[in-house]
């Protein structure tokens, strides 16, 4: 029988073992439900009937500052979703509860303790609708585009219609969202598998840990989402928004006798409807708001 030399077995030990460290963790599903004619209230307590149709998902991983451990507090959710929103709830436990950081702030810049809720409905891989809310109750919403996370290249001005409430205890805190499918763009697909991705922070550790797990050097983001399975029968929404404005000016200057066409004031009024056939994907033709930048700038009055 022919020996391999030893050198020669453990290199290939090692490739084989550095192959296994390179491979990514395989993709997590959540199966959800759904739920109707009642539908969970939006309290933040999570104590609903309504949420006893699925079970609690938990098996988070660091990704700072340890990466691949195992987080110092755990975390779990729950989705449902009714035929026109998706329910998710967060429990975000905690051995010290009165050390959980709230920190009150404007909308879209949370900090302390937080979780963020990532969904690629497009299922394209590289942009995730975000929905984040702080221990204090303070939104954060973000489009993440080109397979990035929210920290590197996100729109912030997206600004769109969800409900959420947070709550504590005395096993940490819990929020419960409620973001109804008109938010999201998604195909007409009897059954949908979106990408989805859960995400804490516990502001203490400076700890960050993930539902499906995202290795710090991944070149991508939404890409290694995990899924969201279960959803069907829903339907893609057709969305326009109208913008009536109305902008008056009032000029005053010198008068001159005789002039009628200068005696000392100017006065003007003109209004308008724009529409948006999707507040998203078309904001920058928002002609309105430009208007009235623009009258601003001139020092003119808005009605």
């Amino acid at each position: 029988m022919k020996t391999i030399p030893a050198f020669l077995a453990l290199g290939a030990l090692g490739l084989a073992l550095s192959a296994a460290a390179a491979a990514p963790p395989d993709v997590k599903v959540y199966q959800t439900k759904h739920v109707n004619p009642h539908s969970p209230k939006i309290d933040g307590r999570v104590d609903d009937p309504a949420w006893e149709k699925v079970g609690w998902e938990s098996g988070f991983i660091q990704r700072d500052p340890y990466e691949g451990r195992p987080p110092s507090q755990a975390t779990a959710f729950k989705v449902l979703y009714d035929d026109d929103n998706l329910f998710i709830a967060v429990k975000a436990f905690d051995t010290e509860p009165a050390r959980i950081e709230r920190r009150m702030s404007r909308r879209d810049d949370i900090d302390g303790d937080w979780v963020e809720i990532g969904i690629d409905s497009f299922h394209d891989h590289r942009t995730a609708f975000c929905f984040g809310v702080n221990a204090a109750g303070v939104k954060r919403d973000a489009v993440a585009i080109n397979d990035s996370n929210w920290d590197d290249n996100t729109d912030l001005d997206w600004d769109p219609i969800w409900e959420v409430r947070t709550a504590l205890d005395a096993e940490g805190w819990t929020a419960e969202l409620r973001i109804p499918f008109t938010q999201l763009r998604f195909a007409a697909k009897p059954e949908q598998s979106w990408g989805f991705q859960v995400t804490r922070r516990l502001f203490r550790k400076n700890e960050r840990s993930l539902w499906q797990p995202i290795a710090r050097d991944a070149a991508g983001w939404v890409s290694f989402f995990g899924e969201l399975h279960g959803l069907s029968g829903i339907k893609p929404p057709r969305q326009i928004e109208l913008f009536p404005y109305t902008v008056g000016k009032l000029q005053s200057f010198p008068a001159e006798a005789g002039n009628p066409f200068a005696t000392g004031r100017s006065r003007s009024l003109y209004g308008g409807l724009d529409g948006l056939h999707d507040p998203y994907l078309m904001k920058g033709m928002d002609r309105a708001v430009d208007r009235i930048r623009v009258a601003i700038d001139r020092g003119e009055k808005i009605l």
